[in-house]
């Protein structure tokens, strides 16, 4: 590793100098060390740019012996882009675009992706763990099998994307959207989802482990065998669904006040899917989320015809 004297304060003794580490050169700078480290790193993320445009297994070989953590691509434009497989992990990619690119198996963990443009990408497989995903657009990505896991995805965008088989253990998702996103056989034990929405959501055989769902929206969502043991709820709304085949829905947690808002029509489809008589489960459910058993008695004589009755 060469040693260089600084350019901008030569009269200054070597022991008294301040080492700033660089992936290239190491050198020892005093005052004007902010100013030559950000020279650097806008240097490094030029030459870190060319090799990922130029070959992706160029770039892990060189990126297997260089630090480049912490190096800036924000507002990098990489729309289509073939990364798959690609190590970027630990590096700032914050506003970049990468819509409609081949991420497939990349290495993004502890990335900062806030604010990135993944539109459309393909993120299957990804590592993704402990990233910054704030603000992030991911509508109608393919992230079959990527891992979230402690993942930062506050008000991100993943309507129509498609989730299955994802972790995303312990992820913050508060004020998430995901619309009309696919999430079967998705791990989401211990994610905050408070103030999600999940409208027209697929979560069949979803794990739901210890969520919090407080505020969460899930209208007209598919629930089948979706596990909710140990879910914390308050305010949450489910209207418009089907409850008959979701699970451990007497394990829920109704943090008090619990003002969990469920529509007749979710009490009419759930009544009707279980043969028109609730099961223990279901009624235990609906009475600590407030309903009296008035309203389910009139619910009775709405989904059960009268010749049934």
């Amino acid at each position: 590793m060469i040693i260089r004297p600084c350019s901008f304060c030569p009269r200054q003794p070597y022991p008294s100098a301040r080492p700033i580490r660089h992936p290239v050169l190491s050198v020892k700078c005093h005052q004007s060390g902010v100013r030559l480290m950000l020279f650097w790193r806008k240097n490094t993320a030029k030459h870190c740019l060319k090799l990922l445009n130029t070959d992706v297994v160029a770039w892990n070989e060189w990126r297997a012996t260089k630090d480049v953590s912490g190096v800036s691509f924000t507002n990098s434009q990489l729309p289509g882009k073939d990364l798959a497989w690609c190590n970027l992990a630990e590096l700032d990619f914050s506003s970049a675009d990468l819509s409609r690119a081949d991420l497939r198996g990349a290495d993004l963990h502890f990335c900062n992706l806030a604010g990135a443009n993944f539109q459309d990408t393909d993120l299957r497989g990804a590592n993704l763990k402990g990233s910054l995903l704030v603000g992030a657009n991911l509508t109608r990505a393919q992230l079959q099998g990527a891992d979230f896991k402690r993942a930062d995805l506050n008000q991100a965008s993943l309507r129509n994307a498609n989730l299955g088989w994802a972790s995303l253990r312990e992820a913050y998702c508060s004020y998430a959207d995901f619309s009309e996103a696919v999430l079967e056989w998705a791990d989401l034990q211990s994610a905050n989802l408070s103030n999600a929405t999940f409208y027209r959501t697929q979560l069949t055989d979803a794990n739901l482990t210890g969520v919090n769902l407080a505020h969460a929206n899930f209208n007209f969502a598919s629930l089948e065998n979706t596990n909710f043991n140990g879910a914390i709820v308050y305010d949450t709304i489910l209207a418009a669904i089907d409850l008959c085949g979701a699970l451990n829905l007497t394990s829920i947690v109704h943090e008090p006040p619990s003002t969990l808002s469920i529509g007749t029509d979710t009490l009419v489809s759930t009544l009707r899917s279980a043969g028109g008589r609730f099961t223990q489960e279901q009624q235990t459910f609906f009475e600590r989320s407030g309903i009296a058993q008035e309203v389910l008695d009139s619910t009775r004589l709405v989904a059960t015809p009268a010749a049934a009755r």
